[in-house]
């Protein structure tokens, strides 16, 4: 705990509001984080993406263009996962190609030189395909028109007699349930057709249920005329509506009622009971879901599907339908849609390829649970509440040719010709090993502009879109789209680790080679998160979010990066008003990983240095203002650099002498080392600068240092107005002392006894004397510092020899011997020092110092 005293100072405070501003911007970085992550939680409806721009439209563009930077990031997964996977050969495609068109217009068979062919061809081929093994073939043509073929093909007497579109059903009729005709929906509400007005009604059975009715209703509808179920008792009646009474009884006849016609006037009640093509087909194609909510259901307004002749319990109806995304892209196919009857009834609709499924399960159940709908017991797909799956592609690129991503695609002039031949009474001339297979006859010829724009390719064709959305299902494997509550996780996440990362790297825009640093870093977090996206999609088929979160992170880290660098900039505007302007760029920087370092106040040994210039008073009197404080500021520049370049910190500046420490804030177990260095880089500095003084000023500059090593306390120290991190301790005092003591031993840099310890083992020092210092009981060693080990000059070892021969003469009262061995090297090798002692020897050689004398000289001073 921060005692009381110490949160109180200014230092404290400031950085504890240093704090609270990461903090802040933390908490920035997160909620703009949490407002993307909302984005991706929000997907934009389908029909709202379709509609016009509204107030909730505008409101959902930015998630709308979130959607659509993530859709391009789906279609690289896709393509890339196709190119790890096999194409099947379970569905085969048969086209309609300019292939086939070109060679039935150089034909002389009937029928097939214009397009479209006679349905009665449509209807041979399927049985065609049938035979040769086919298990299903999904007839992808619209039918929602007669046929304009008003006779059959030559060489098929069965179907004499009949139109295009009733020979049709008939071929279709020989192998129930082994077509699938396709109808199309719309979202937008079509115009109703014009309905002519009929009278009269006449009765033309009596049926116990509405599917043993299904029969006379098609017929009457294929009639153009409708058809109304009306119930009598337990069974119900099919009549149809006629123009007249006459009319009514040629119906009759022509309906093969053996029974007198009962033909009676339309009520307006009849209306609720009217069955037309439309009402018929829904009850023919709709299907029974479990578990899935109707109404979240893609609501379609407008169905066109087969005429009604064309309509028939022996074939199954699926919607061939694929809508585009806003970007014009085909991602997903839609397998189930609602349709509201007129009564206000929705009906469940399914697509070509889930009823397809449904067929070889041998079940009109479905089953909805936990994203995945489930046909009966042998197949799944992943699929979303409105009823979408997206399609897992087999192939990175559709290609040339009408198989889109399936293995193979057979054109439809092939099968023609095995038919022509086995109407003509001889062998199918190829083998197209289809046996099991499903078949989906398809138009791919430039005329039919049957294309489709997929993540594979512009013109994938819309068969085969189909095609590959069967076999998803025949496989059970799909693409399956993370949760948005997911997405919102990833996203949140990925902007938390956006700020960690920013503020673990960030060391302040101090270069461009930190912006690139910034910047790798950034794109190495996201390059990653994209590979484990990528990753999870090609493993588990699992879309999670891509721009979102890398997004987030991105403008995260950025955001992050900025707000933390403008908080370094305060901090270290803090750090120099704490430390001072000089502070050592070393020192700012573990100083600010650690702002305990400055608001934890302690005791802590370090090394104290205190320089003043010698001869101040004289240089004050002979230069103007101007020139002294120019002067004063060239000298206090020269000493701090050295101070900053040996890791210390300048206290302060007291007139021309400069105050500095070491091992604070900062610890260092060199704290006496660097304090030495710098008080000889100090002397080298003056000394390279001595002809720039005298030339610029005139004056020869000498400065003197005192050094000492000691416990003292060290923190903020001041008032609440300002404060200042500073040193407080006797080495204080002692280090001020000293600097003095130089004048009177002609030194220039003197360190105490501890230092002089501590730092021994890399310079060398020597005794200058043994003081006792008023209000001290125990002596103190006094040293002067020489220079660095290794670096001591012959002549300078010589001098030290001696002076130690003196000194150690002197200690042992042998005063005449130190006296010449003193005034030796005064003269030799003008040592000051020497000159002191040799004093001393003179005084001592006339009287004598007291018998309990220890070599201690007392100083007055404090």
């Amino acid at each position: 705990m921060v005692p009381a005293l110490v949160r109180s100072l200014p230092i404290y405070s400031a950085g504890l509001r240093f704090l609270q501003r990461l903090g802040y911007s933390l908490l920035q970085a997160t909620l703009f984080g949490a407002i993307l992550g909302l984005l991706v939680f929000y997907r934009v409806p389908r029909a709202l993406l379709s509609e016009d721009a509204t107030p909730i439209a505008l409101l959902a563009q930015p998630s709308a263009l979130l959607q659509s930077w993530e859709r391009g990031t789906y279609d690289w997964r896709a393509r890339s996962l196709g190119g790890r996977s096999s194409r099947s050969d379970r569905v085969v495609v048969v086209a309609l190609d300019d292939e086939t068109l070109a060679e039935a217009r150089q034909d002389d068979h009937s029928g097939i030189a214009s397009n479209p062919w006679p349905r009665e061809i449509l209807g041979g081929l399927s049985n065609r395909l049938v035979d040769e093994g086919a298990e299903l073939v999904l007839l992808d043509f619209p039918f929602t028109e007669r046929s304009p073929r008003a006779c059959l093909a030559q060489g098929t007497p069965a179907l004499e007699g009949l139109d295009d579109d009733q020979a049709f059903r008939k071929l279709l009729d020989r192998h129930p349930e082994k077509s699938l005709l396709a109808f199309s929906w719309s979202l937008d509400r079509g115009i109703p057709a014009g309905s002519r007005l009929w009278p009269y009604r006449v009765r033309l059975g009596t049926y116990p249920n509405e599917a043993e009715a299904r029969s006379r209703v098609q017929r009457v509808l294929a009639d153009q005329r409708p058809a109304y179920l009306i119930p009598a008792g337990n069974a119900l009646e099919v009549w149809a509506g006629v123009a007249s009474e006459q009319e009514g009884q040629r119906v009759a006849l022509e309906q093969g009622v053996r029974e007198p016609p009962r033909v009676q006037e339309r009520r307006v009640t009849d209306d609720t009971h009217r069955v037309g093509p439309l009402e018929l087909f829904v009850s023919l194609a709709e299907v029974q879901v479990e578990g899935l909510d109707v109404a979240q259901l893609e609501e379609v307004r407008q169905l066109e599907h087969p005429v009604a002749p064309l309509l028939g319990t022996a074939s199954l109806y699926g919607a061939s339908t694929v809508l585009p995304e806003p970007d014009g892209v085909v991602r997903a196919v839609p397998h189930l849609v609602s349709y509201r009857s007129r009564e206000g009834t929705r009906h469940v609709l399914p697509s070509m390829p889930l009823m397809a499924a449904m067929r070889l399960a041998n079940t009109r159940q479905l089953r909805y649970a936990d994203g995945r709908l489930y046909v009966g017991d042998r197949f799944s797909i992943p699929m979303d509440e409105s009823g979408y799956s997206l399609v897992r592609w087999d192939a990175a690129e559709v290609g040339r040719g009408s198989r889109g991503s399936v293995s193979r695609a057979i054109p439809a002039w092939n099968v023609l010709l095995n038919l022509f031949a086995v109407r003509e009474g001889v062998p199918p001339r190829a083998v197209h090993d289809i046996e099991g297979r499903l078949i989906v006859f398809t138009n791919t010829s430039r005329q039919g502009m049957h294309y489709q724009h997929t993540p594979i390719g512009e013109y994938t064709p819309a068969g085969a879109v189909l095609a590959q959305s069967l076999v998803n299902l025949l496989q059970s494997e799909g693409i399956t789209r993370a949760t948005p509550r997911m997405d919102l996780f990833l996203t949140l996440g990925m902007a938390f680790i956006g700020a960690f990362v920013a503020l673990t790297f960030n060391r302040g825009l101090r270069s461009f080679g930190d912006v690139l640093m910034y910047l790798g870093a950034m794109s190495a977090v996201g390059l990653l998160y994209a590979w484990g996206a990528w990753h999870i999609f090609i493993k588990d088929r699992l879309w999670v979010a891509m721009m979102g979160p890398v997004l987030a992170m991105g403008l995260t880290f950025i955001f992050t990066i900025v707000q933390a660098s403008r908080s370094e900039r305060q901090l270290r505007h803090f750090i120099t008003d704490v430390l001072g302007r000089y502070v050592s760029p070393e020192v700012a920087r573990l100083v600010t990983r650690d702002l305990r370092l400055l608001t934890r106040p302690e005791r802590r040994e370090v090394t104290v240095f205190f320089c003043d210039l010698d001869g101040f008073s004289r240089l004050s009197k002979e230069l103007t203002p101007e020139r002294l404080i120019q002067l004063l500021n060239d000298y206090l520049t020269e000493v701090t650099d050295v101070v900053r370049a040996t890791r210390g910190q300048v206290d302060k500046y007291i007139g021309d002498a400069v105050m500095a420490f070491w091992g604070a804030p900062v610890r260092t177990e060199r704290h006496a080392h660097h304090a030495c260095e710098a008080a000889l880089k100090v002397r080298t500095v003056l000394s390279e600068r001595q002809e720039y003084w005298d030339k610029t000023y005139g004056q020869h500059l000498q400065c003197r240092i005192g050094i000492d090593s000691g416990e003292v306390l060290v923190g903020g120290m001041g008032s609440d107005f300002e404060s200042k991190y500073s040193v407080m301790g006797e080495s204080v005092k002692l280090s001020m002392f000293l600097e003095s003591l130089n004048r009177g031993y002609g030194t220039f840099v003197l360190v105490g006894d501890t230092a002089a310890r501590l730092a021994q083992d890399a310079y060398v020092f020597r005794e200058v004397d043994r003081v006792r210092l008023k209000n001290r009981a125990e002596p103190s060693r006094l040293h002067e510092l020489v220079g660095r080990k290794g670096e001591i000059t012959p002549r300078m070892q010589e001098q030290l020899a001696l002076y130690e021969q003196a000194l150690t003469a002197y200690h042992q009262r042998r005063f005449d011997e130190a006296l010449a061995l003193f005034t030796q090297g005064a003269e030799t090798f003008q040592d000051p020092v020497a000159g002191v002692y040799a004093e001393r020897c003179r005084k001592f050689a006339s009287a004598a110092p007291p018998e309990d004398w220890d070599g201690v000289f007392a100083l007055e001073g404090k």
